[in-house]
């Protein structure tokens, strides 16, 4: 089993319901940074986190936009009270290292993945470049340090 990097979480303004994060990417998406906010709704843990993954990803089980919606059935249908954020960190680092075609909401990327998968790799690089770089994620942080 190949060890993920851990995810780089922080609590915004000292609010306890609300985090923003980077997960690093594997798989297809390795070298790539994903800036994620995790949002906690006052039903939880009876109903999931609100997830909004914030940086462009070619993926066949995200939305090619910002932010993107994401096809995880954790977030959906099998959510249950006994599950953690940390749960909800790991199905996103498992759907980067096994992207899933046969449940897409990018049928495009899917259709890529299935049958061109050389074109699928060279667009989820290209993807990595322009939007998933460390300097792009990390902008608004390295900002606020100087």
């Amino acid at each position: 089993m190949q060890e993920r990097d851990p995810p780089l979480f922080d609590i915004v303004d000292g609010d306890l319901t609300h985090y923003t994060g980077v997960i690093v990417g594997s798989g297809y998406y390795e070298g790539g940074y994903f800036k994620v906010e995790i949002k906690i709704p006052r039903s939880y843990p009876y109903t999931p986190p609100d997830v909004v993954w914030h940086t462009r990803i070619w993926h066949p089980n995200f939305t090619d936009e910002v932010p993107a919606r994401i096809c995880e059935s954790i977030f959906k249908d099998d959510w249950r009270p006994g599950l953690y954020l940390v749960n909800v960190i790991e199905a996103l680092q498992n759907l980067l290292a096994n992207p899933n075609p046969d449940d897409p909401l990018n049928s495009i990327a899917a259709y890529e993945m299935k049958y061109r998968p050389d074109v699928f790799l060279s667009r989820v690089k290209y993807y990595i470049q322009l939007y998933a770089t460390p300097e792009k994620v990390f902008e608004k942080k390295l900002r606020w340090r100087i």
